[in-house]
């Protein structure tokens, strides 16, 4: 028997059936029944009526529908993806299938805890009321205020998309703080791209339902990428035959054979970090062989042409940058890939009506800004953001922001101060670089004024942040560091107090937009159950403590409850009148930019209602019609940089352009290169591997406590390795242990390793297995921006 591509397609993504084509799942069935009887804390459910709840999944900003199987109401037993839902339909990537684990995990923070030893020490904490935690805050931070130095308190947050993000806002506005951060992410560069091109405040919308034709450079669509089950679903519905729908061509640009690329229609291996290199040499055949959408350019491009600066001086436009650089054969000698295979990508990209270029780091880092704006770039050329709209502009959700703060002089002042660390020559555009790295850098070496107290809520930074060691110097030169975490990972180890809060199950919470989906988008996450512990949600938490600090903050911050902020949004929707509340049976391929959809609620509470059941507000994207730069027009030349560069710049510093940052490091001891990627089996941000998660990981990923580095064949051998082998791996940032795994699926001089692991916290199902590969890569700011972005870092790998 054999399976053609398309049903070996359907059979990986998950269709029932195909699970009668191999032992694999009954193995792992059998295996984790073992198992899973060995855990100390292995949970044995109560007898009793089985009910199901159904809410959203918080563990991941994908926005997913979950139903949960319960035992008398408070015991929770399942979850599976519920097939009503907008989102996933059914669908549920393994961190949501394993989220009961983290529910019940051991090392939760079960109540509010005072460090009382060594910062660092997890068993320094002891137990402290939640009225005695909170006073101890409102303390500090009034203190610090009557001060003068309310520029003092920092915050990072995980949560980039929900109403505890908004509230952060607030709660720093009225406070007096610019010192306020998430964890990085591949949209920290992008939006500044699309803020620089465009003029526009907002996040990109790809209308991958309808292409034809996708040129992805790097987006790990089935690792993880943006909303994981609906990047999953994208694809099996690319390559499903329907009857009168023109099949989708998918093409994967990146140096390793992940999942994405073997699965994708065609595989171009290029060297590490030369993306944006090929965009170019792309962009140069569509020029020279006048291929691109001339009318749109013409139209709406500024820069294409040569421009004169506002100074007067002459400047060389994209069209000439392009041509006089990045001809096929230069941009082959870069990139590895051949000239003849530049210029039939070019010609393949004109042809098809609906083509979009996608691009993405495949560990969702923040992008050389430059390169970003060559696939942006690459993008108006062949008209994508042209009357046929494959990519628009997510729009502002339909409620007005939240009042504006209730500023003292002492906020003014506070406000006024420079973010610690940032760049002066930033980019100014209506889009706050979040220099994060830059910050912890600064605090780390003690750098223009201290931070005094600093807020982690829902993030791991001593785990997950590149170069992860920086986070951990920096959150022991912090005078005051709190956690809001629900767990007891890397970073609540070096925190001074802890105030725990509820677990994804257990609060109400809402999701505010998909990344890249091509419509906006609103859910509120309803509680599946009741709090296990002596837990509190941040927003209500932020409110406490807005109250007790009084006078404009608490103002600014008027709700009496976190509910009553959502409850305010779904009053906003209705009174805006636009958008619809959907369920699966919503195809995002039938919205059209521009054109709002008619909604089918009333009032209010019918809004709250609909949301609370699991429906989900979406509503259709901006058309890109608009453009709020200098020239009023999309720019290919961004005059927004004028003044993040010197006067008598050369004029590609104002275009997209190959700009490498070369990685620090002797090349003749470090000869090789270091890239991480990810998987959908490995959980690489707050959370941690479930034990789950851990069993599904296949023996050349991770053995016993070993982690596996790919190498190509040819590598492996000149370096005396063989499959296997115990070996080595060190880079500029440290030593560890590895095993090798010979892989011609990585090129020849690289060294691939999976990020997820390595953990050093939690308890012993998660700690100690593999290497953390954030302590092993090399971060480099972004000379324009100030962000830190990764793409490779040179290695030496040798027998142990």
């Amino acid at each position: 028997m054999s399976l053609g591509r398309r049903a070996f397609l359907q059979f990986v993504g998950g269709a029932i059936g195909g699970t009668l084509l191999t032992p694999i799942p009954w193995k792992l069935a059998d295996d984790s029944a073992i198992w899973t009887q060995n855990w100390s804390w292995r949970p044995s459910p109560e007898r009793g009526e089985i009910t199901e709840a159904t809410g959203t999944c918080l563990l991941c900003p994908g926005g997913c529908g979950i139903q949960v199987r319960l035992v008398n109401g408070h015991r929770a037993i399942y979850v599976k993806g519920n097939p009503d839902h907008v989102v996933n339909r059914g669908g549920l990537c393994p961190v949501g299938a394993a989220g009961l684990q983290y529910l019940y995990a051991p090392y939760r923070v079960t109540q509010p805890l005072k460090q009382t030893g060594k910062r660092g020490d997890p068993k320094g904490f002891q137990p402290i009321s939640w009225d005695e935690a909170l006073k101890v805050v409102a303390a500090k931070l009034t203190e610090l205020r009557q001060k003068g130095q309310p520029h003092a308190v920092a915050c990072l947050t995980g949560q980039s998309r929900s109403s505890t993000a908004d509230l952060w806002k607030q709660f720093f506005a009225a406070y007096g703080s610019p010192n306020l951060y998430t964890m990085p992410c591949h949209s920290d560069s992008t939006r500044l791209a699309v803020a620089l091109a465009t003029g526009q405040e907002a996040d990109l919308a790809f209308h991958l339902e309808k292409a034809t034709y996708v040129l992805n450079f790097g987006a790990p669509l089935l690792e993880g990428w943006a909303s994981p089950t609906r990047a999953q679903r994208l694809f099996s519905r690319w390559q499903t035959e329907q009857p009168g729908v023109p099949e989708t061509e998918f093409v994967h640009v990146e140096p390793r054979c992940s999942l994405t690329a073997s699965k994708a229609d065609r595989w171009i291996a290029c060297n590490p970090g030369t993306e944006a290199a090929l965009a170019l040499g792309i962009a140069h055949v569509l020029i020279r062989e006048k291929l691109f959408d001339a009318a749109f350019v013409a139209d709406q491009v500024f820069g294409f042409e040569d421009w004169t600066d506002a100074a007067g001086a002459q400047r060389k436009g994209f069209k000439a940058l392009v041509l006089g650089k990045y001809s096929p054969q230069d941009v082959a000698s870069l990139t590895g890939v051949d000239a003849e295979v530049i210029q039939e990508l070019a010609r393949q990209l004109a042809r098809q009506k609906n083509a979009v270029v996608l691009w993405g780091p495949p560990t969702d880092t923040p992008n050389n800004l430059y390169h970003d704006l060559a696939f942006l770039a690459l993008n108006a050329l062949i008209g994508a953001f042209s009357s046929k709209a494959m990519i628009s502009l997510v729009p502002p959700q339909p409620w007005q922001a939240l009042p504006d703060p209730a500023m003292d002089m002492e906020a003014f002042k506070g406000q006024g101060q420079k973010p610690l660390g940032q760049p002066a020559s930033t980019p100014k555009t209506k889009v706050r670089p979040n220099t994060v790295h830059a910050f912890f850098n600064a605090l780390a070496n003690g750098e223009e004024y201290p931070i005094e107290l600093l807020f982690i809520h829902e993030a791991n930074p001593a785990y997950g942040l590149p170069e992860n060691a920086l986070a951990v110097q920096a959150l022991q030169k912090a005078g005051t560091v709190v956690s809001f975490s629900s767990y007891l990972d890397e970073t609540s180890a070096y925190a001074d107090l802890i105030l725990p809060n509820h677990n994804a199950f257990e609060r109400l919470d809402d999701v505010i937009g998909l990344p890249g989906a091509p419509f906006a988008f609103y859910a509120v996450a309803t509680p599946i159950l009741s709090p296990q512990y002596d837990t509190k949600a941040t927003g209500d938490v932020l409110l406490s403590l807005a109250k007790a600090l009084g006078g404009t903050v608490a103002q600014s911050l008027p709700w009496k409850s976190y509910q009553d902020l959502l409850k305010l949004r779904a009053a906003q929707i209705a009174q805006a009148g636009s958008g619809t509340l959907v369920d699966a049976t919503f195809d995002p391929a039938s919205v059209a930019p521009g054109a709002p959809l008619k909604p089918n609620f009333s009032k209010a509470s019918d809004v709250w209602r609909k949301l609370t059941s699991g429906l989900c507000w979406v509503d259709a994207p901006q058309a890109l019609d608009r453009y709020a730069t200098p020239s009023s027009r999309l720019e290919l030349a961004c005059q927004g940089l004028l003044a993040s560069v010197s006067a008598n710049a050369g004029d590609e510093l104002f275009m997209a352009h190959y700009a490498p940052l070369n990685p620090s490091g002797d090349a003749g001891e470090l000869p090789l290169l270091l890239i991480t990627h990810r998987s959908l089996s490995l959980a690489p941000g707050y959370v941690p591997n479930a034990p789950f998660m851990n069993k599904l990981l296949p023996d050349d990923l991770l053995l016993q406590q070993d982690v596996f580095v790919e190498v190509h064949p040819s590598t492996g051998k000149k370096l005396g390795l063989r499959p296997k082998a115990k070996a080595l791996l060190k880079t500029p940032r440290g030593e560890a242990a590895v095993r090798v795994r010979f892989a011609p699926t990585v090129p020849a001089g690289v060294i691939a390793l999976p990020e997820g692991l390595g953990h050093t916290a939690y308890d012993e199902y998660v700690q100690g297995k593999g290497v953390n590969a954030n302590a092993m890569v090399e971060v480099q700011l972004d000379p324009v921006t100030g962000l830190g972005t990764v793409w490779a870092t040179r290695a030496q790998l040798r027998l142990a």
